[in-house]
């Protein structure tokens, strides 16, 4: 695990995340003692994926490099499915 995950020297905070692969930074709860600020909540952000337009799953997914949550993914497959309907 990287070092910078720990603690900066620069800044003296730990970061939320990790600045090379954007995942979440696994220690943040256990070095600070509070939940990561970025993690989402499943329980409480559910998104009924039935009733989004396409246009909006779209949106969502617009301008992303990198698709490493469960949301991201669903929406991938969803998309697909659409497509191979559509063609």
């Amino acid at each position: 695990m990287h070092n910078f995950l720990r603690k900066s020297k620069e800044n003296k905070t730990i970061p939320t995340h990790d600045p090379y692969t954007g995942e979440l930074n696994p220690l943040y709860e256990e070095l600070t003692g509070n939940k990561n600020p970025l993690a989402l909540d499943i329980k409480d952000k559910s998104i009924d994926y039935s009733k989004t337009s396409m246009d909006d799953l779209v949106k969502s997914l617009e301008g992303k490099d990198a698709f490493n949550s469960t949301n991201d993914v669903y929406i991938i497959k969803k998309l697909i499915t659409f497509y191979k309907e559509n063609k």
